[in-house]
């Protein structure tokens, strides 16, 4: 039977992503905005991926990547993490593990981004919602600007 677990803020959400990378074997994908995304890499996330990369798994993620964004993308993929670029970001955020876990939102406020910032999201291994989840970052994979590129252009 699916497990679901309410996140209710970003620390928790940071907790239960940390998790998730911890137990992956295989791939990682992530969507983030670049706030959340700093967050991920102040709290160790982008280490414990570099442990997942260095076992021979993949780690993908999408950003928005800006000016003020560059060391984070740069620390990113010097870990070995392939990430790309959109344009437009909406604000929720979605890791999945394996295709078998996943950590997504619905509703971040990324303007006044904190620890305690409140956020209606969950930890899931539905797996219809899963394969939701992943096929979406596929699609929005598939479409986004390789970040070497976006780089290059700022």
């Amino acid at each position: 039977m699916a497990k679901t677990l309410i996140i209710e803020n970003v620390k928790d959400a940071i907790a239960a992503s940390s998790t998730i990378v911890e137990s992956a074997k295989k791939e990682i994908v992530w969507i983030l905005s670049p706030a959340m995304a700093a967050f991920f890499a102040e709290y160790g996330i982008p280490e414990k991926s570099k442990m997942l990369i260095e076992k021979g798994g993949r780690v993908r993620g999408i950003t928005k990547i800006s000016g003020t964004d560059l060391d984070v993308v740069r620390e990113l993929s010097d870990n070995g993490e392939e990430v790309r670029h959109v344009d437009q970001f909406q604000g929720a955020f979605m890791v999945v593990a394996d295709k078998r876990e996943s950590i997504s939102s619905i509703n971040v406020n990324i303007a006044h981004l904190s620890l305690d910032t409140e956020i209606v999201g969950f930890w899931t291994d539905n797996q219809a919602y899963v394969d939701f989840l992943n096929a979406t970052f596929e699609a929005a994979w598939n479409e986004a600007v390789d970040a070497e590129e976006q780089l290059r252009k700022l």
